[in-house]
């Protein structure tokens, strides 16, 4: 998980993306007015996940107004844009999420996290891989184990989400911010009010004015 500022201006944008990318990225070149992934990678601290390059991405342009979200989209190289248009997340309200929400998608949406801090409180379970020598296997666990979990309470309605992230890393300030993610199952429990019920789990978060 982790916090983006988000640019206010399309040179900010673009100095920051356009950078080159890491010293082992002999494609990838500063100030050519490009965007590879490998760029977009240094500054989203990640390589591989392109959900996660594209969410990033996505809310790192929040504040932009529409021209200028239009030139930065405009610089990225033909397979980011390729992954922008297949990964681009979802913005969903708390109603819409706890309706509408699958498994895998990627995801935003605004609220202010109230922590759960016990299993008494909140009793989801998920699934995580064993692994012993070469056969991998799955069990089912308490969720707040590994997890700092948190509800959104919905300002227009009695609906409430969960959100999500592990616990090494850190946890949320309590108050309103935008959440980036991806929706995961949350296996039934007596808590669980729906069998499909999902939870963010989240990889960014951002200051909500």
């Amino acid at each position: 998980m982790k916090q983006i500022h988000p640019y206010s201006t399309f040179q900010e944008a673009i100095q920051s993306l356009d950078n080159g990318g890491s010293f082992f990225n002999l494609f990838s070149h500063s100030k050519d007015g490009v965007v590879s992934p490998a760029e977009l990678g240094k500054v989203a601290g990640v390589s591989f996940d392109k959900q996660s390059l594209i969410l990033f991405l996505v809310m790192s342009l929040t504040r932009l107004d529409n021209t200028s979200r239009e030139k930065v989209l405009a610089r990225l190289d033909v397979s980011l844009f390729k992954q922008f248009e297949k990964h681009q997340p979802v913005h969903m309200s708390i109603e819409q999420l706890a309706e509408t929400g699958k498994p895998g998608m990627s995801a935003t949406l605004v609220g202010t996290p109230k922590r759960i801090g016990s299993q008494e409180s909140f009793g989801g379970m998920i699934m995580v891989p064993v692994i012993v020598g070469t056969v991998t296997s799955f069990t089912m666990i308490p969720m707040v184990n590994t997890y700092e979990v948190y509800e959104l309470k919905s300002d227009y309605s009695e609906e409430t989400v969960i959100v999500a992230h592990p616990k090494d890393q850190g946890s949320l300030p309590e108050r309103k911010l935008r959440l980036g993610g991806v929706l995961t199952s949350l296996s039934q429990s007596e808590h669980v009010t729906h069998p499909d019920q999902v939870f963010l789990d989240i990889q960014y978060y951002m200051e909500e004015n």
